[in-house]
Order: C-alpha cells, then structure tokens, then sequence
C-alpha cells in the first residue's frame, strides 16, 4: 500500500459500535465483533475519517500508542478494507459524474459504495451504468419493466428491438402502455414515456421482428451485452439470439415466464457454454427431457400464454442485477451456464440446469467465437 495514495475512510454504511473493549462494526446486516483490550483499533479506526493519509492516520495514533509502527497501520488498514468497510477519501466524482447525475443517482452511488473500496471509486461503478450500450430485444412483459429499470438506474445507452403493437391482453404487466394505445406500435410508445421519465438516456428504437441471426448480428453490433427477453417465434428465436451473440462475443442474460415459474440464464461466449452446448448437453443426459423439447418443436407449441405481474417483476429484477454484476463488476454474475428457476408457491430459487462449454461446438467452439469479453465493462461511450 502507498500510504500517502489514499485517505481511508470507515463507510457510512459500516457505523462503529461496541464497548471500550469490545468493537462491534455493522457490515451490511452483519456485526463483525473485535477485543480491543487496548483501545488502539477503535483510535485507529475512529481517525478513518477519509481526511488523513495513512501515514497521517499513524502520526496521529502514535501519540496514544507510542509504539505503533507505520506497517502495523498498513495491514490493519489492509485488513479492514479486505473485510469491505473502507471507502477512499480521495475518490471523488469530479469528471465523472456532473451535479444532476450525482442528485439523480444518490441512492445508486451509495449502494455501489457498499462495494467500494480503497482502490475502487463508488462513481466510477455509476459511471459504467451510464457508458455501457445494451441491445434490448423485445419491449412486452419483461421488456417494458427493463427500458424503465434501466432508464431508472441510469443505464445511458439502449438499443431496443420490436415490431409489435398493443393489445388489450399486454395491460396486465407491460406497463408502459394504455388503454388508449391500443392497436398502437409499442416501440415508440415505450421510448416516448421513457424518455420522458429519464431524458439523459440515449435509446436507438429499432423497428424488427427477428427472423435470422443476422438480424441479431446487426443490432447487437457494437453492444457490451444483450437482453434477450423477446418470445416470437418461440422456438427459434433463442437460438438466432445465440448464434448471433456467440459470433460477435457478446454476453447475453436471457428469461422468461413457464405459468408458475420464472427463469433465467447467462452466456459469456468464450468463458461458458452457449444455449447449442446446453441443448446438446440435455440431449445426451436426459433422453426424456430432449423427446419433450423435440415433440413441443415439431407441433410448435408455444406455451399457454399465462403471466402473472408479480413474476414479470421477479423476473426482470434478476435480469437487471445480473446485468449490474457484469457491467460494474461488483459482483460475480451468478447465472453463467445456469437455469436459474424459481416457483411462484414458495419464492425458492433453484439451479435447474447447468451445462458446460463444448470445445468442438459449432456455434461457440473455440474455432468459432471472435472475441471473449472481460466481464466488467469500464466504459464505452
């Protein structure tokens, strides 16, 4: 540690408690306890204020405790900012983030200084929201709540993809819609109200109902990572979205609603299977399961057409944090090669599934992807 390169800082969200022996130090819901006989941690970590160097920290302490030395501080400080309660004060969001973006995204900025650290700026995390371009494919159930969630956290740049129109069906969960829309195209109503809602966010309406991976090559083009939640064809659609996703080396988060369930999935071309070395895997251990899939794909059946709102909102939450965990890297994304599922009745999230990366896949094999992506995203506007 260079201890004149940071001003370290206890968080706010980690408050001091305890007696004068015994430390207690909230960390997110939990109490970290610690015997401080001496009283030297609580001074230590009472001069944590983000306005001292660390070796302005040690003059400091050296007082009461003469014989503390400058590397007893350093790997104190090291220490708890491993354990995550340790901000730097001399992180700032100048020429990152200007006035409006800092009142807008207060609650954001300091939920990412959760995740913050000495070496880690809460704004910079800000910053990767508003940078980072998504293709969005489709605007319905789950699309609607998307646009919105991510106009909201202020994601700055979506592309998002649609042909349909509004029907009286869709008002049950599509939320940006009206009765007074009906027969309307959904896609310019929905960046019009979202637009208006948050008018820093950039969206690139595309007017297409996807028919090849072609299609999805060319609106995925230049994107750091792609939403899929559209459904038409439903049994084709997954895999034009996989093919042209794997080809251009860009994640892909997925899912949808099964009645009861919500589901979904992540793909990092060069790093996990792709939906093709799912599919093969399902094929070749699970006979019974791959007869199903083969008998819904020759009679084209499509589902009974349910949705509940509650599950609609389940579902693009878990979409939206896992896109979070790959563009600002503050967390691992949890769904990579995984079908997560989760049953209305009881709210219990499950790994349904899970496959791994064929090598000699034709869609993903190492032959065929053209690039592997990192999986935080600094930044590319």
């Amino acid at each position: 540690m260079e201890s004149n390169a940071v001003l370290p800082q206890l968080k706010p969200t980690s408050p001091l408690y305890g007696t004068p022996h015994l430390i207690q130090i909230e960390d997110h819901g939990q109490v970290v306890e610690i015997e401080d006989e001496s009283g030297q941690i609580r001074r230590l970590l009472e001069l944590l204020t983000g306005t001292r160097t660390v070796t302005e920290v040690w003059q400091e302490l050296r007082h009461q405790y003469p014989d503390t030395t400058l590397e007893d501080v350093e790997a104190a400080i090291h220490q708890f900012d491993e354990a995550g309660v340790l901000l730097n004060g001399a992180h700032g969001p100048h020429g990152i983030l200007d006035e409006y973006e800092l009142a807008r995204w207060q609650r954001n900025i300091n939920f990412f200084g959760a995740y913050a650290s000495l070496s880690q700026n809460k704004y910079e995390l800000q910053a990767r929201l508003r940078d980072c371009r998504i293709t969005l494919l489709g605007v319905g159930g789950l699309g609607c709540h998307l646009l919105l969630d991510m106009a909201a956290m202020g994601y700055g740049h979506v592309r998002a993809v649609e042909f349909d129109r509004v029907e009286l069906s869709n008002l049950n969960r599509q939320i940006l819609f009206r009765d007074t829309d009906l027969g309307k195209e959904k896609l310019e109503l929905a960046v019009s109200r979202v637009r208006e809602f948050n008018p820093r966010i950039e969206i690139e309406p595309i007017q297409l109902r996807i028919s090849s991976a072609d299609d999805v090559r060319r609106v995925a083009a230049g994107a750091d990572l792609v939403i899929s939640v559209a459904d038409q064809p439903k049994m084709e659609i997954l895999h034009w979205v996989n093919a042209g996703c794997a080809s251009l080396g860009v994640p892909l988060v997925s899912g949808g609603l099964d009645t009861l369930y919500s589901h979904h999935f992540t793909v990092i071309p060069g790093q996990s299977g792709c939906i093709e070395c799912w599919r093969r895997q399902v094929e070749a251990t699970d006979s019974a399961s791959a007869r199903l899939l083969q008998q819904k794909r020759d009679l084209r059946i499509t589902g009974d057409r349910s949705a509940s709102t509650a599950l609609v909102t389940i579902t693009t939450g878990f979409i939206l944090a896992e896109v979070t965990r790959i563009i600002t890297g503050i967390a691992p994304p949890v769904a990579v090669g995984r079908l997560l599922r989760l049953r209305f009745d009881d709210l219990e999230l499950t790994e349904y599934e899970r496959w791994s990366r064929l090598p000699d896949c034709p869609v993903c094999g190492s032959a065929t992807v053209t690039a592997e992506p990192e999986l935080a995203v600094s930044g590319t506007a």
